[in-house]
């Protein structure tokens, strides 16, 4: 868990795009960049970045945390 923490804590980007997934839920990619005014192809790149790593997954169009990536999410807030 500590690795995942880490691994999303080491990019702005991946930690941005985790806490949107957290607050709004399943999100499409464009919205994503509108909402974090991120080109597309980097919130592209990071999405494949934490679905290799299990964090999220696509359901259709939206993108969602998984169950890893609820935890890790849980698991940062309370260390912050």
């Amino acid at each position: 868990m500590n690795e995942l923490i880490g691994y999303v804590l080491g990019n702005r980007q991946r930690e941005r795009i985790m806490g949107i997934l957290v607050s709004r839920g399943a999100i499409t990619q464009e919205k994503i960049a509108k909402l974090e005014r991120l080109p597309a192809p980097a919130v592209s790149r990071v999405l494949q970045e934490l679905e290799e790593k299990d964090l999220v997954t696509r359901d259709g169009e939206a993108w969602k945390l998984t169950e890893t990536g609820s935890q890790v999410e849980k698991e940062m807030k309370k260390r912050t």
